[in-house]
């Protein structure tokens, strides 16, 4: 089904929709997917701005050079997604998204809001996450290393680990019990 026949769409709701083949060069302007399927499908070249995604599965997406700017979504599933190559500008809020498998290299994420996500075995390298906030997000085995957490919130998270010595925590917000498992690389006893 070709479904988008012009370069660019302007407040338009698209419903149900299953991409097959790769997008390229399409813009969207205020516009809503719900329950769409962008499994497996590469977004070459395209720009988003103010877009929501509801219910939808982008998983295994590929990002070639896309624009992302004020990209909601909300109950998605985003199993296995590299984010790590966006074409320029990249703002987004997550809530209630399945992010297992997620990469987040080499980018600048302050401010991001992840609600109620699940980003076990995700990755971030090398990103700047001053001021996010990750609210009741699952954090299981996801790795943080050499990334900038000054300010970022993980009060009500759990299953964070985080390495002191390799990322930088400058008043990083944190709550109890969880937060006993910073101690975990550094060479002492708690007894």
């Amino acid at each position: 089904m070709a479904f988008l026949d012009d370069e660019s769409y302007e407040r338009r709701t698209f419903d149900q929709i299953h991409l097959d083949d790769d997008l390229e060069g399409v813009s969207f302007y205020k516009c809503v997917f719900r329950s769409c399927s962008f499994q497996s499908r590469r977004l070459v070249e395209c720009a988003f701005d103010d877009c929501e995604f509801v219910q939808c599965n982008l998983s295994l997406l590929q990002n070639v050079r896309s624009v992302l700017t004020g990209v909601t979504f909300t109950d998605c599933k985003l199993l296995g997604v590299d984010w790590s190559n966006p074409g320029g500008f990249f703002s987004a809020s997550y809530e209630g998204c399945i992010m297992e498998n997620n990469a987040f290299t080499d980018m600048n994420l302050k401010r991001f809001r992840f609600a109620s996500c699940i980003l076990t075995s995700s990755s971030f390298y090398n990103c700047r996450l001053q001021h996010a906030v990750f609210d009741d997000c699952d954090l299981s085995e996801t790795q943080f290393y050499r990334t900038d957490l000054s300010h970022a919130d993980f009060r009500t998270s759990r299953n964070y680990f985080m390495n002191v010595e390799t990322n930088k925590l400058n008043k990083t917000r944190y709550s109890l019990p969880e937060a006993v498992s910073l101690l975990a690389n550094l060479d002492i006893v708690v007894e």
